[in-house]
């Protein structure tokens, strides 16, 4: 597993003790997390409180369908789609700075796992205001029956403010297949297995035929299959469809709370301009 390396993160200083990062995922040998997938690696590091890693696929369940390679521009627009829905509404998953540092170490883990795999998720970000903690998300994620299958445990875990309190390695669950947790999902085009869980379609392709040797070849997702390549458009990602009126009311509300906190000088006018093109960008 990870080993910290005493960096700051958000303001606070962290121990750099392997049994810190143990905690985000609960067990494990300590390992450094390097840009690129090197040999054997299985954990990859985002910040201190945000990782991905390749675990024991759950007793009792079925193989997964891994290795599986992953059109980085496709799993982008697809994280980007799915919304957490609470008492207060719908709100994305993820923040729109959030994304972009996930892509790449979630390409490498399904890429790198094999059918007893599965890959955790922790990912960390300040949600809901630059100046309110950061809270977690926690997730189990794989790839079965050619779809992306996303387990949610925690949408919204604070933990942040309770450790600079105490020091004491929060205790973070991740989603099971097996029981099912507070989370409720939504995405557009993908089907829910459970309120907690999504399934989300991404073409499969088979690759050419394996060499001899006995190492398996990833399927491909999201792109196009190699029969129908001729006829396909120069593209990896599929073509954007238009928004519905749920997201587009969802982006209107996101640039409306964005023009508050301008207003307020609660952002800054370069943070404002910012995050407006990234909110921009989703139409």
């Amino acid at each position: 597993m990870l080993a910290l390396c005493g960096a700051v993160w958000l303001g606070g200083a962290l121990p750099a003790q392997a049994a810190w990062l143990d905690s985000l995922f609960g067990k494990g040998e300590a390992q450094a997390a390097t840009p690129k997938a090197g040999p054997g690696q299985r954990t990859w590091r985002i910040n201190e409180f945000s990782a991905v890693e390749l675990v024991p696929r759950e007793a009792g369940a079925a193989e997964n369908q891994h290795p599986a390679q992953l059109q980085p521009d496709v799993l982008r627009q697809q994280l980007a789609l799915v919304q957490t829905v609470d008492r207060s509404g719908k709100h994305p998953l993820f923040a729109d700075d959030e994304i972009g540092p996930l892509v790449e170490p979630l390409v490498q883990a399904l890429g790198r796992a094999g059918p007893a795999d599965d890959v955790l998720l922790i990912s960390s970000a300040r949600r809901d205001g630059v100046l309110l903690a950061p809270t977690a998300i926690t997730a189990r994620v794989f790839v079965q029956d050619g779809s992306l299958q996303l387990i949610v445990h925690d949408a919204r875990f604070e933990f942040y403010d309770k450790y600079r309190g105490t020091h004491a390695a929060p205790q973070f669950k991740f989603g099971s297949r097996k029981t099912a947790a507070d989370a409720s999902l939504q995405s557009a085009g993908a089907t829910n297995r459970r309120a907690d869980w999504l399934s989300i379609p991404l073409r499969v392709a088979a690759t050419a035929a394996a060499p001899p040797a006995a190492t398996p070849v990833p399927a491909a997702l999201g792109a196009p299959s190699p029969a129908a390549a001729p006829a396909a458009p120069a593209t990896t990602a599929p073509p954007r469809k238009a928004l519905d009126a749920a997201a587009a009311d969802d982006i209107e509300r996101r640039l409306e709370i964005l023009k508050r906190l301008r207003e307020k000088s609660l952002i800054t006018e370069d943070e404002y301009q910012q995050k407006r093109r990234q909110i921009l960008d989703l139409l």
